[in-house]
């Protein structure tokens, strides 16, 4: 028995984590277990038209849409509702939230309407327990990745002398950290390092300002795709104030790029001996760690171990997702 339709339902199409993991559910095997469609919450609720739908929820959960998500839950009839947070994790709440005992009770609201709870990486799933946000038993571990097969064969660094060549993307917004990034940066000789930023979003004109003087640091528009942009550059930092996973650490390790990541939420589950860590938020030990990595000589070699440790990600979590989507097959039909 498969699933007639898995309707995906979100409330923002601009590009990001969201619409690219999205992308995954085209997978054949996944597609194998049902038409998968995309709803977008803003032109109305999608109703089940048979027996066997379910609902994924991509959307982040507030106080405002606690209706909506009842909505779903009661009258959209949907055997199963899954909810993947894309959003919110420990780091969120220590860098963004005043009242924690108001967030996480609007979280747990949230949650009792579906019936299974993603978290994208272990350190999420660990905080939602900790936090006492939903019942053991429907919280479940999957992580994100992206089918990164085209970056697997981009040329690994070949670095002898010069400037270590440090690229960043993703959106312009307070969460990812590039003005800690860039006043990093004015800190480090241009004989050391240059970074190359490339995104869009609301901080596009402070990041701007930030950088300007600045000989050493590039900002220009989003791309399409970033395979190019890997093949020029050394390393991704990825220095974000909170991050649920961080696809960007996923494609940046299949191209053989090291990462400087933060150590925080997600990304703590991609850094390994293959990468730079440093405190969230720490300008200096963000410079600390750019310095590190330009005076590596065996950044090649971590390129390399930051290759191997991405290849299976994509598998298993097609796996995961199979069967997850199995089990609720077999239980509608006992």
């Amino acid at each position: 028995m498969s699933y007639r339709r898995i309707v995906h339902l979100i409330d923002d199409t601009a590009m990001g984590g969201v619409t690219r993991a999205l992308d995954n559910f085209s997978d054949p095997r996944l597609k194998a277990l049902g038409h998968h469609e995309v709803a977008d919450i803003r032109a109305g609720l999608p109703k089940a038209s048979g027996p066997d739908d379910i609902a994924v929820i991509h959307f982040t959960a507030n106080w405002r849409k606690l209706p909506l998500l009842a909505n779903i839950r009661f009258r959209g009839r949907f055997s199963r509702v899954i909810l993947i947070e894309h959003t919110y994790t420990d780091g969120f709440e220590r860098f963004c939230v005043l009242n924690q005992a108001r967030f996480r009770s609007m979280l747990r609201q949230a949650y009792r309407f579906a019936d299974t709870i993603i978290a994208v990486s272990q350190d999420q799933g660990r905080w939602m327990q900790e936090a006492h946000l939903a019942h053991a038993a429907k919280v479940e571990v999957i992580g994100q990745a992206r089918n990164v097969g085209e970056l697997m064969n981009l040329p690994l660094i070949q670095r002898s002398t010069g400037p270590l060549r440090i690229g960043a993307f993703g959106r312009f917004h307070e969460q990812k950290g590039f003005d800690l990034l860039i006043k990093a940066m004015s800190r480090i000789s241009p004989d050391t390092a240059h970074l190359h930023l490339a995104g869009d979003g609301p901080q596009m004109a402070a990041l701007t300002e930030l950088a300007s003087g600045l000989d050493h640091v590039q900002i220009d528009e989003a791309f399409a795709s970033p395979k190019a942009f890997l093949d020029s550059v050394d390393v991704v930092a990825i220095p974000s104030r909170w991050e649920a996973f961080g696809l960007v650490g996923s494609e940046a390790r299949a191209a053989g790029r090291p990462i400087i990541a933060a150590d925080v939420d997600g990304l703590r589950q991609q850094i390994a001996d293959h990468s730079y860590a440093h405190r969230v938020s720490d300008i200096y030990d963000l410079q600390r760690a750019i310095e590190h990595a330009a005076a590596d000589p065996f950044i090649q070699n971590r390129g390399l171990r930051a290759r191997a440790h991405v290849d299976d990600e994509y598998d298993q979590m097609i796996d995961a997702w199979t069967g997850l989507l199995s089990e609720d097959a077999q239980a509608l039909s006992a």
